[in-house]
């Protein structure tokens, strides 16, 4: 990440120089005459690996110097660090700057910021985001506590439950619903038909690199339960009708600008029940697959990122495993997909980068070896899908999620399905 101006001319100096060395390389002189064609494409491709790496690098600090990306709070103490840096920036500070209203010497600031403020304490840290004027969001309950069963139960996220307005049958305030969430916890496993939570447990898998809240997500599975049962469908699914042409026809909605409600609606029309739930603080959910009363399919998506090319590969991916997973080893699968698995989230992956673009086409494409806005979209237009779903494989691939952000469908999502999300 790009701090401060002089790095910044650095990276653009960087670019400068790989823009011509992949000049050079595409006339012939004397040093690469007598060089194989696939050696230099090669060389090409990690060229122009690194160069979008950096391209993608200098547009986020140009858009946060002027002021194109808002940065005002943070929701997990995880982003403090990067928040941080990316707030002093968005506010038009140097770092010179920002060390004389901290009372500290330039040096300092560029070693916390070098650093990513690992070393800080967290007085400081607060100090900090109080000069940027940084929101941290936080839910703190402290209460005297006596009663073991009534201990237990606190553990549950019954504020954010309230707040969810997951209680409906109950009309008291929070504080009574803090004091009654023995009861209030034990009838929304009881609505969602769970008796046996840990007969439940026993059939889960859970994909995260985190340390997560499963009291948190316990009650969210339950609600996603609860919010399947109400959708009564007219067809069974029936996974023996699962073919190419029938994952062609899904992937085919892509391409419309309501192309999210029609597939969830084609999905449904197939036997899957779709519910949206966002997910619970502690979670890091993108999505889960489950089996309801071992013949229900229901794919469940939180929306966590509101990006079009997000939701196509939750979608897909989940998909995937009621295909390929659900009722085998498994009856539930919880997926945080910012994390990298082997196995069958491995083979989900695949199979959902497949349902938009088989593999075979994709190796032969053109965008994988020079990708750029233009390459995109017309990749897009040929394979008649919409080009968030090329922009989204390639950042995918790369691993660099700041690559090509006007192509994901930034903010395009979420209002879709703003009814089932309230």
């Amino acid at each position: 990440m790009i701090t401060n101006d002089r790095q910044y001319r650095i990276v653009k100096s960087q670019i400068e120089n790989f823009q011509k060395a992949l000049e050079a390389m595409s006339m012939e002189t004397e040093d690469t005459k007598d060089v194989h064609p696939l050696i230099l494409q090669a060389e090409k491709e990690g060229i122009n690996y690194q160069l979008q790496l950096l391209l993608a690098e200098v547009k986020e600090y140009e858009d946060l110097k002027e002021g194109k990306i808002l940065v005002t709070e943070v929701k997990d103490l995880k982003e403090l660090p990067v928040v941080l840096i990316k707030a002093r920036i968005a506010n038009g500070l140097t770092q010179a700057e920002f060390a004389a209203r901290l009372g500290m010497k330039e040096q300092q600031v560029q070693k916390y910021e070098a650093e990513q403020y690992d070393s800080v304490s967290l007085r400081t840290l607060l100090r900090i985001a109080a000069v940027l004027k940084i929101s941290i969001e936080g839910d703190v309950q402290i209460r005297e506590l006596q009663d073991t069963d009534l201990y237990e139960v606190s553990r549950y996220p019954v504020r954010q439950m309230y707040k969810r307005r997951w209680f409906p049958e109950f009309s008291g305030s929070l504080n009574d619903a803090v004091r009654n969430s023995s009861t209030l916890i034990a009838n929304h496993f009881q609505k969602a038909g769970i008796e046996n939570l840990q007969a439940v447990l026993n059939r889960r898998s859970i994909r995260t690199m985190a340390e997560i809240d499963r009291d948190a997500l316990n009650v969210w599975y339950a609600r996603v339960i609860i919010k399947a049962r109400e959708q009564e469908l007219e067809t069974y699914f029936d996974k023996n009708r699962i073919d190419s042409d029938w994952l062609s026809h899904l992937a085919s909605y892509t391409i419309h600008d309501n192309g999210p409600r029609q597939a969830v609606d084609f999905l449904k029309s197939n036997g899957v029940r779709v519910v949206f739930e966002s997910q619970m603080d502690g979670t890091y959910l993108d999505g889960a697959a489950l089996l309801v009363d071992k013949v229900y399919p229901v794919i469940a998506m939180t929306l966590r990122y509101d990006r079009l090319d997000n939701f196509w590969f939750v979608l897909f991916h989940e998909l995937a495993h009621i295909i390929l997973h659900l009722g085998v080893e498994f009856d539930s699968i919880f997926d945080d997909l910012d994390s990298h698995e082997e196995g069958i989230e491995k083979e989900a992956d695949n199979y959902a980068l497949n349902i938009s673009i088989p593999e075979s086409v994709w190796k032969k494409s053109l965008v994988r070896f020079s990708p750029s806005k233009d390459t995109i979209i017309n990749q897009a237009r040929s394979l008649k899908v919409h080009p968030a779903i090329i922009a989204g494989r390639i950042r995918w691939e790369s691993q660099n999620f700041y690559l090509y952000n006007e192509l994901v469908g930034q903010g395009e999502v979420r209002n879709k399905f703003s009814e089932e999300l309230n």
